[in-house]
């Protein structure tokens, strides 16, 4: 009878699927079962009845005492000895790494309880023993991977954090330490909306919140949310930060966090302080409506409708390179004083610098030359007078070049003066020559009291002078190239037989087409008078 309960004991011990072995009191194997083989690929054959450690050899190499031994030990004893046993009643459960059991290591999980008789004695122990190395394995890629996660969150230079289902904070980056004051250790694991005290002073949803509620009581809360997908996206103004003087603006950004099943765990939230960009923008935009009323007073000061005199066909236009600029041209009519009648003032003026302290100083210089031009009828005197007033006043360096002329009906002449500026050309209908208005001259605002010369041409009947700024000579291609003096000649050359307006047009085509995509650095003005 003893036999069939043996025969049956070892039946279900082998059929047990994980590797089991029993010893007796003396220690010696009574029972090693066919996963104990597949384990240790030593057969039942060669264990049974084996004693003195005979067991720890597959494992340890060595013979020892293992964890089926320690069930005959006192409690203290193992205690003392074996610090990570777990005692379940009188069950003991091991996990333990051993080195050399096979290449690269094993993890095993162990059990072991005591055997009794029918008088409760013990009898002996059994031992059950799992591999568990692949979910071991398993265990610490999941942890290096949080490890790695955690640590690219800590490395973001934005503040961010996540909570899980339950709204407990697990992650708070050190960017969220800066911009908060407080630590993660303080943070993490605290819950009932702690993370938005630093912000509202108060326990409220955040946007990581919203996350986790359905979408129409998102919509129907937060009108101002914008929903990317499955993410959400806020500007806000928080106007009682805690140790702030005053509001501060926010950007944040809140997604999902997924399990690999694709359920939702939790929320992540990234928040940035856009305050200084928002001051920014709200300059830049002061700026930009500032720029745009300069442009609209530096309009006003170009003549809107041009005054044409018997004989002559005048056409004029200024292209700016940005919202204001240091070019202008005048046409001033001389119409009110008797003896002047058919008389105009021609002006082209190129100011140093750009935006808006050139276009003050155009100011200036407009109005400056404009009276003293029609107080003077002789432009030399008119142009060293404004130059001594310009210069008087230009603190700054800032100096002007300049052609000024008045062009006269009765005689069909113009006397100008050319200060400094790029030398008009002057097409001749009788043989088609060109020749240039150099100089008379220094730049106005540079040195008081220079002279200044006047000079007189004669303009036939289809003639063409062509008054420019270097913003049309000195275009450039995606080649790095000059437009220059030459292109324009040839301009000039080949379109002379068309109205002022249409030849300006041609110029001004021309300078685009071969500039093509390149943007325009400097302002181009141009003044076309043709002799009718």
């Amino acid at each position: 009878m003893e036999t069939l309960s043996r025969t049956f004991h070892d039946a279900i011990i082998d059929f047990l699927p994980d590797a089991t072995f029993v010893i007796d009191l003396d220690g010696r194997v009574i029972a090693w079962n066919n996963a104990m083989e597949a384990l240790t690929g030593v057969p039942a054959e060669s264990m049974l009845g084996k004693g003195n450690y005979e067991y720890a050899l597959p494992f340890y190499k060595e013979r020892r005492p293992i964890l089926i031994d320690l069930v005959f030990m006192p409690e203290i004893e193992i205690e003392k000895k074996y610090d990570n046993v777990e005692r379940i009643g009188d069950t003991l459960v091991v996990d333990i790494f051993i080195p050399d059991f096979r290449p690269g290591g094993v993890f095993l999980w162990a059990k072991a309880s005591p055997l009794y008789d029918p008088q409760g004695h013990i009898s002996g122990a059994i031992e059950t023993i799992r591999d568990i190395t692949d979910r071991k394995r398993a265990e610490q890629e999941i942890v290096r991977s949080h490890r790695s996660l955690a640590d690219i969150i800590s490395f973001l230079p934005d503040a961010t954090f996540a909570i899980n289902r339950e709204g407990i904070v697990i992650t708070w980056n050190k960017a969220m330490e800066e911009m908060t004051g407080i630590s993660a250790a303080s943070m993490i694991g605290k819950g009932d909306y702690e993370y938005s005290l630093p912000f509202y002073r108060d326990r409220k949803p955040m946007l990581a919140n919203l996350i986790l509620m359905p979408e129409a009581e998102v919509k129907g809360r937060y009108t101002h949310v914008q929903r990317e997908g499955d993410t959400l996206v806020v500007d806000t103004f928080i106007p009682n930060l805690p140790d702030k003087l005053s509001g501060r603006y926010f950007w944040a950004k809140a997604s999902p966090l997924y399990d690999p099943q694709g359920n939702i765990t939790g929320a992540i939230e990234t928040i940035r302080d856009i305050t200084d960009r928002r001051e920014m923008e709200a300059r830049l935009a002061r700026s930009n409506a500032e720029l745009q009323i300069a442009a609209e007073i530096q309009k006003s000061f170009m003549p809107e409708v041009i005054p044409q005199i018997s004989g002559f066909d005048i056409a004029a236009q200024t292209v700016m390179a940005k919202e204001v600029g240091g070019d202008f041209f005048d046409v001033i009519p001389f119409e009110f004083i008797a003896l002047d009648k058919g008389t105009l003032g021609l002006l082209i003026a190129d100011v140093s610098g750009k935006g808006v302290p050139a276009a003050l100083f155009m100011a200036l210089c407009r109005i400056v030359v404009r009276v003293n031009a029609l107080w003077h009828r002789d432009p030399a005197k008119a142009i060293y007078d404004s130059n001594n007033i310009i210069t008087q006043d230009s603190k700054s360096g800032m100096f002007v070049t300049l052609f000024f002329g008045t062009l006269k009906e009765m005689d069909r002449t113009l006397t100008y003066v050319n200060a400094g500026h790029n030398p008009p050309v002057v097409f001749r209908n009788r043989d088609g020559t060109l020749e240039e208005l150099l100089p008379t001259g220094i730049v106005l605002g540079a040195v008081e009291n220079r002279e200044y010369f006047s000079r007189t041409l004669s303009i036939g009947s289809g003639d063409v002078i062509v008054m420019y700024t270097d913003g049309v000579t000195e275009s450039i291609n995606a080649k790095e190239e000059l437009f220059g003096e030459e292109r324009l000649n040839a301009i000039i050359r080949k379109n002379a037989r068309l109205s002022a307006h249409e030849i300006l047009g041609r110029i001004l085509s021309g300078v685009q087409e071969f500039a093509g995509d390149m943007p325009q650095f400097d302002d181009i003005t141009l003044l076309v008078i043709k002799g009718t």
